[in-house]
């Protein structure tokens, strides 16, 4: 008899862990999930979701960058796209019941309870943080535009220590506000117990790239450095892999260095090749957009092989993710898989076939007026070839996408287990990365370049500063589903915030009407007469 309730009792425990949307739940411990940014996590959402939090700053993100230059008057381009637009958002990181987000409002790292969005505890630096805290050890590790980089406590916010990358440097004025001639815009990224960032602004100034001990902040001892670089501009997520360090730098193309030694490898790419936008594959193929590259639409350019050559570029593609030898990619309009390798082969081909054209027939003109004929045959016979072969590689090309949906959210991608989660503007949705259906959209306010998967929930993103919390129904024991969670809002302030605020995180849980409504304080300045 015991040892048949014991059985029973063991399979209900199993059948709860299976059922606990929680059960499973990972973290999101940095930019894009991991130091090669991929944006992809074994997190699996339990679909529908609903609307769980709202947190409503008092003020949308105060970028680093105001825009897009207004033209490219050499190519006599307009409408471009910003290639610095690092920090449209406040983008997060989540472990475990906390949420975490650089301020560039109120130069600050906030934390929010998962589960409600009520703030648990903030911690300031002096300077505008741009780019999310990086989760590592039971500690957090961020940089701001006062030129450090800091560790804090992830459970209070206390700080371990503090690193400046160029001690007693100078000040400017950006954007009425003081920031160091060496902000650390890069992010603070984390691997084998070492901190990695860069403090870059004007190419004419030194930047710094740093290795410190990330228990200590000490930047003396084995693998450990503080390089003094020429003529660069480090800006954008930084990326790793088991040996390099990959630099955005904005309107210049990437660097990449050696993680051991900060010494630097190579750069990539050609004038135009510039942008923030970063990925690295498991087999350091490292993909970087969106640079003009004179073009008013920008591209992804995949950069690979033992010397790190372009093996191909997607025009018009804003974002992607990849795994398992797909890519996930849109572009133009389009929402698509591709199988990678093959894709990147025949696409490679067609581009060195479509270049080997355009030299034939630049002979071909430059060809004497006395040339003989069998010249100009010789040449058109090999144009002609080599034109032939494209529609053949073309066709199989399209073998290689398995499907392509319609799509308006072309700001960002995640994939989160089996589900592609993708923001628009004023809305996300959710497909399977089996086929490309649509299973699942969601109004949101502003634009959703920011989004995050774990803890059971979908953590939104929007540069309108909100950051909304969607998540499956509680699932109960012996029941299928339960009661729709109560929405959280944070109270909008009317005034912008004032030096040296906090954001306030005065929450007001919603049952369903107005009407039972109660306003419940845990921010340092929710009686503000600013903010109410």
């Amino acid at each position: 008899m015991g040892s048949h309730i014991s059985v029973i009792s063991l399979s209900v425990v199993c059948l709860l862990m299976i059922a606990s949307p929680a059960a499973h739940a990972e973290d999101w411990p940095t930019y894009q999930h991991d130091n090669r940014r991929s944006g992809v996590t074994g997190e699996q959402l339990q679909m529908p979701l609903h609307r769980a939090w709202e947190y409503i700053p008092c003020d949308h993100p105060r970028t680093a960058w105001s825009g897009p230059a207004k033209w490219d008057s050499y190519a006599g381009l307009v409408n471009l796209k910003s290639m610095r637009d690092f920090d449209p958002v406040f983008y997060v990181t989540v472990a475990e019941t906390s949420v975490f987000f650089g301020s560039s409002i109120d130069n600050a790292v906030h934390c929010l309870d998962a589960a409600s969005g009520r703030e648990k505890w903030v911690a300031f630096a002096n300077g505008p943080v741009r780019l999310p805290p990086s989760l590592y050890d039971g500690k957090l590790y961020f940089g701001g535009d006062d030129g450090c980089v800091y560790c804090v406590r992830c459970d209070s916010g206390q700080t371990i220590w503090r690193h400046e990358a160029a001690p007693g440097g100078a000040q400017i004025p950006i954007d009425g506000r003081l920031a160091s001639l060496w902000p650390c815009r890069t992010g603070a990224l984390v691997q084998d117990s070492r901190v990695y960032f860069a403090a870059s602004l004007l190419p004419w100034q030194k930047t710094y790239l740093c290795a410190l001990d990330a228990q200590t902040g000490a930047s003396d001892g084995p693998g450990l450095y503080k390089r003094q670089l020429e003529q660069m501009t480090a800006q954008g997520p930084m990326l790793a892999s088991a040996t390099r360090l990959y630099l955005s730098q904005g309107r210049q193309v990437p660097l990449v260095f050696e993680r051991a030694t900060g010494s630097m490898v190579q750069s990539l790419g050609s004038s135009g090749f510039g942008g923030v936008f970063g990925l690295l594959t498991e087999d350091s193929i490292f993909v970087h957009g969106h640079g003009q590259n004179h073009r008013a639409d920008g591209e992804l350019r995949f950069f690979g092989g033992s010397k790190n050559d372009l093996l191909v570029t997607f025009p018009r593609a804003t974002t992607l993710v990849i795994h398992n030898g797909v890519i996930y990619l849109y572009a133009d309009g389009w929402l698509q898989a591709f199988d990678r390798d093959s894709y990147v082969e025949l696409q490679s081909r067609i581009d060195l076939l479509q270049a080997s054209i355009q030299q034939l027939q630049e002979r071909r003109k430059k060809l004497a007026r006395d040339a003989s004929d069998v010249q100009r045959r010789q040449l058109d016979a090999e144009i002609a070839a080599a034109q032939a072969e494209i529609p053949t590689l073309q066709a199989e090309l399209s073998a290689c996408v398995p499907w392509r949906v319609a799509s308006d959210c072309p700001l960002t991608l995640i994939l989160a287990g089996d589900t592609l989660f993708a923001g628009g503007e004023g809305k996300v949705d959710a497909h399977e990365a089996a086929t490309g259906e649509r299973i699942w959209t969601a109004p949101v306010e502003g634009r959703a370049y920011g989004l995050a998967a774990a803890a059971g929930s979908l953590f939104v993103s929007t540069d309108l500063g909100r950051i909304v919390c969607f998540t499956a129904p509680e699932i109960r024991a012996g029941t299928t589903q339960g009661p729709r969670p109560a929405q959280c809002v944070l109270r909008r302030c009317s005034q912008p915030m004032r030096p040296a605020q906090t954001m306030p995180s005065t929450i007001a849980p919603t049952t369903g009407t107005t009407a039972d409504t109660s306003v419940l304080s845990s921010g340092s300045n929710a009686s503000d007469p600013d903010c109410g």
